[in-house]
């Protein structure tokens, strides 16, 4: 039989090829099998691993949470051995927030050495507390060197524990317990593994839980699992199978999948309570079919390679096959990016003759190399798209920011008003649910404007549109808008509305604030100056009749000085209130600057005026109780009025007119009122008055006006000047003398007396501080108004002067009048008090003319008394005035102080003073008033030795 070399070796190759696939297709079954044993295993590891990682970092975050609430206040201030309680009523308080917040289901405070101080926790999952207890302090027991320490503690469920020690303020060390339920832990195994986990535990027979989750043959109950209603099933259709022990590690059939069970170890975690069994249970149904699957290819692959093995053995030689393998291996490592490897797979090697396989391996090797490129260009470009798309979503997200922070009013709209998206402040606004803009309006009027502006916008016709409204928000409140809306593309290019508001709400609020405030006195809330001079214009348009009325508040600068300008205001308040209730709804009235008001009254004639007058001046005189002292300050007007045509047609006129009917009303008195009478007498005495307040006004500027006199005080007993009177005088601008009777009054009437008694005070303090410095040492006696001697700031301004001109206080001597004191005797007596506890002299002048000097006589600290001159003129023909001048000054003497008889005319009436005791005199025999110190000071020892002996 003759057989063909190429058939042996077909034959050959043939049994090779069976031999070689047999043994591959046993090979690729054996891997196969090991493959699915070994991903098993591999799986069973993973998820004993992962189950310790999840209780690893569940530990960590508990240790981190214990940690935050050690440090909490109540907690860290807490003192352990004397008021526990107060720390467990904190945890209570404090414990549903703690549970929400943190998912905790315990919290407890131990000290150091294990003492229970404080807990909280819940009580449906930690029933059995005395198990608890006792496992908490096994395990504070088991750990000796107070690190942080976990455990598991199951019952009725398990849980994990965490034993955190931590410090206390006061520096001692204390123990902080936390635990949590293993729910999210089994959540979190299944959510990463996707295979279910169940734990185990023994049943509890005291325990009123459902009997369904309780597994009779294997003595077990159901606490937890990831896919609960499914394990339950299947572990209740199981156990009726199978004992426990064998369903451990292996895989059983149910309702056609194939479950694998496998139990996990606790390894270092100790478990106090019931010991829990972890079951995990995996699907094994789709991996059992795919090694089925497997085995059932393998056997089919090394049969149809044994088939075909003889077609290709013609055509197909050992190197070929091995580059194609390579090749093979090296397009596998591709998917992988294991471009390198490959490229050694392929690696260009020297060959004879270049076939198909040699064009594979290059054209392999150019992929290689092309995906390779490709590969790093896709990394560098997805690390620049991820730094693009971070960037657009910070810009995005500052763009958000920026709208929400913003104090506009922004939101979007579709072009029929519906809107789309507002801003925080929008919303914040309106909180009302809204679809349409036009929704906000509170007018038709309003609306049909904004449609028809909106409308204009649509077609075209223009680019921005704005308007004003009026918009109510939530709470009710109105709020002024400013709108400006313009049409822009939304990021699908469809045409959107945007309008953005600005609010003009406290702009408005300004302007009318601003406006009142233009037209009205802030103080008493009539109107003001430019309110007045508005009204008094319109009347003399529009009226044929009527009055203007200028109203005075008499003395209120003392009111102010002495009683503090709060009362003044007051008073301002009450005189306008009542006006406001005096004067008709067509009448004006107005508060022209400081204590002046005035009436404007439309249609009305002098008849009427004068009946309005008298009610007027009844209804103005008023007071102001001070609660704080429980008296009252009384007040009252001075009240002139002019009437249109009759006393002038013009603005000017009518105010000059109206001005001085009051200064007429001043002269009769407080609390009168005066229609303006041109042929009235007084005019010229009210013209004088301007004429005076004036000339003092400028006196008071200028140094040459006023100038003091200074008139000498004689002892008697030791026949020698004793000190000087300081009198003041003043000169018109053209050099002539104007009598202190003259101006006085005027400057007390128009308040300016402070002023010029502080002219006086500074010009006699700066002349006594010169001549002191040249060697003279005498004292002044100055006059103090009375306004000026109730004024608190008196004893103040006294002491500057003295310390501004270095002049010792007892060489000044404070000279006051009876009258000085009786309106306010309090405020004088202290004032007097205070400048004699400094060392300043006081003297009383005009002393007996009234009843009330014996009363203050010991009451005031006085050094001299002043008898009134109507005692001394014609004394030495007088035994009354004898009588009388003898009895006051035993009185005075009586009381530590000097007697000074004033009007000393002749020789014998001052050698009567001398008989009748009086200490000290005064008067032109002595020597007249005169503006020259030294020249009274050289005729000084002449005087001496003619009043030493009168003739």
């Amino acid at each position: 039989m003759f057989l063909s070399v190429k058939w042996k070796a077909v034959i050959f190759l043939s049994l090779v090829f069976l031999v070689i696939t047999g043994a591959w297709v046993s090979h690729h079954i054996y891997n196969t099998l090991n493959t699915y044993d070994s991903r098993v295993d591999e799986n069973r590891v993973k998820q004993q691993q992962l189950l310790m990682q999840l209780l690893d970092d569940n530990f960590m975050r508990l240790s981190q949470l214990s940690q935050l609430i050690a440090e909490m206040p109540a907690i860290q201030q807490a003192d352990f051995n004397e008021t526990p309680s107060a720390l467990a009523d904190v945890l209570q308080q404090q414990w549903s927030q703690l549970n929400i917040h943190t998912g905790l289901d315990f919290i407890g405070i131990y000290g150091i050495d294990g003492t229970h101080v404080a807990s909280g926790y819940n009580q449906a999952l930690f029933q059995n507390t005395k198990a608890l207890e006792e496992a908490i302090s096994t395990a504070m027991r088991t750990n000796r060197d107070s690190s942080p320490d976990s455990f598991l503690f199951c019952y009725t469920g398990c849980s994990q524990f965490v034993v955190e020690p931590f410090v206390l303020d006061s520096g001692d060390e204390a123990l902080i317990v936390t635990a949590q339920n293993m729910a999210d832990i089994i959540l979190r195994f299944h959510q990463i593994s996707g295979q279910d986990l169940a734990v185990l535990l023994p049943p509890i027979t005291e325990s009123s839980e459902s009997a369904s989750r309780i597994l009779d043959s294997w003595w077990l109950r159901l606490w937890a699992a990831s896919n609960f209603e499914e394990s339950l099933t299947q572990l209740r259709e199981i156990q009726e199978r199978a004992p426990f022990s064998q369903i451990v590690n292996n895989e059983l059939e149910h309702n056609g999948s194939r479950l694998l069970f496998d139990k996990l170890n606790l390894a270092e975690y100790w478990a106090y309570g019931e010991r829990p069994v972890l079951l995990t249970v995996s699907d094994e149904t789709e991996q059992h079919q795919l090694l089925v699957n497997a085995l059932t290819s393998s056997v089919a692959i090394g049969l149809f390679i044994l088939i075909i093995s003889e077609m290709v053995l013609l055509f197909i030689m050992l190197t070929p096959l091995r580059r194609l393998t390579a090749v093979v291996q090296a397009l596998t490592l591709l998917p992988k990016h294991q471009y390198r490897q490959a490229l050694q797979k392929v690696a260009k090697r020297r060959v004879r003759f270049r076939d198909e396989v040699t064009q594979l391996e290059s054209s392999t090797r150019y992929v290689i190399r092309e995906l390779e490129t490709l590969h790093l260009e896709v990394e560098e470009k997805s690390l620049s798209l991820e730094g693009q798309i971070a960037m657009l979503s910070r810009s995005r997200a500052f763009l958000e920011r920026l709208i929400d922070s913003s104090h506009l009013f922004i939101v979007t709209m579709t072009p029929e008003s519906e809107i789309l998206t507002s801003n925080e402040r929008f919303d914040k606004e309106f909180k009302r649910p809204l679809r349409h803009f036009s929704r906000l309006f509170t007018n038709d009027t309003a609306t049909e404007e904004y449609h028809r502006k909106l409308a204009h916008l649509r077609e075209g016709d223009c680019e921005v549109i704005q308007f004003d409204a009026e918009f109510v928000n939530d709470q009710g409140v109105t709020i002024y808008f400013d709108w400006t809306c313009s049409i822009v593309e939304d990021e699908k290019g469809r045409d959107t509305i945007l309008a953005i508001g600005i609010d003009l709400t406290q702009r408005k609020r300004d302007e009318e604030a601003l406006e009142w405030l233009a037209n009205n006195d802030p103080l008493t809330g009539i109107g003001n100056r430019r309110c007045f001079q508005h009204d008094l214009h319109n009347l003399l348009d529009t009226q044929k009749t009527g009055a203007v009325i200028f109203i005075d508040v008499n003395r209120f600068k003392q009111i102010n000085d002495l009683y503090g300008h709060s009362v003044g205001d007051t008073v301002l308040i009450q005189i306008a209130n009542t006006l406001g209730d005096s004067v008709r709804s067509s009448d004006s009235i107005s508060r022209l600057a400081g204590d002046e008001f005035t009436v404007i009254l439309p249609n009305i004639d002098a008849s009427r005026l004068s009946q309005f007058l008298e009610k007027l001046s009844h209804n103005l005189a008023g007071q102001v109780v001070l609660e704080n002292e429980n008296r009252s300050v009384e007040y009252n007007v001075s009240i002139g009025a002019a009437l249109v045509n009759e006393h002038g047609t013009t603005e000017q006129d009518l105010i000059v007119h109206a001005d001085m009917a009051m200064y007429q009303a001043k002269k009769k008195g407080n609390g009168h009122w005066q229609i303006f009478d041109p042929d009235n007498n007084d005019l010229a005495n009210l013209r004088r008055d301007h004429d005076l307040t004036s000339l003092l006004k400028l006196a008071l500027k200028r140094n040459d006006l006023f100038q003091l006199n200074f008139q000498p005080i004689y002892a008697i007993e030791e026949a020698s000047v004793s000190h000087y009177e300081v009198l003041l005088r003043l000169k018109d601008t053209d050099g002539n003398a104007v009598y202190p009777s003259d101006f006085i009054p005027a400057a007390e009437r128009m308040g300016l007396i402070r002023l010029v008694d502080e002219w006086v005070l500074d010009s006699a303090v700066e002349k006594l501080a010169k001549d002191h410095q040249n060697g003279a040492s005498y004292t002044f006696s100055i006059n103090i108004s009375a306004p000026t001697l109730q004024s608190a700031d008196f004893p103040k301004v006294l002491s500057s002067l003295l310390k501004k001109h270095q002049v010792a206080p007892r060489y000044i001597v404070v000279e006051l009048t009876e009258t000085a004191y009786i309106e306010n005797f309090q405020m004088v007596l202290s004032n007097l008090q205070k400048i004699s506890e400094a060392g300043v002299l006081v003297a009383l002048d005009d002393f007996g003319v009234g009843f009330s000097s014996f009363s203050y006589l010991k009451k005031l600290p006085l050094s001299y008394v002043k008898l009134d001159g109507s005692y001394i003129l014609d004394l030495e023909k007088n035994p009354d005035n004898q009588v009388f001048v003898e009895s006051l000054t035993n009185m005075v003497n009586a009381f530590g102080m000097k007697t000074i008889a004033e009007f000393v005319e002749d020789a014998a009436t001052l050698k009567k003073l001398h008989e009748l005791g009086v200490a000290y005199a005064q008067g032109y025999y002595i020597g007249k008033p005169l503006p020259v110190l030294d020249d009274m000071m050289t005729r000084k020892n002449t005087n001496q030795r003619n009043v030493g002996q009168p003739q």
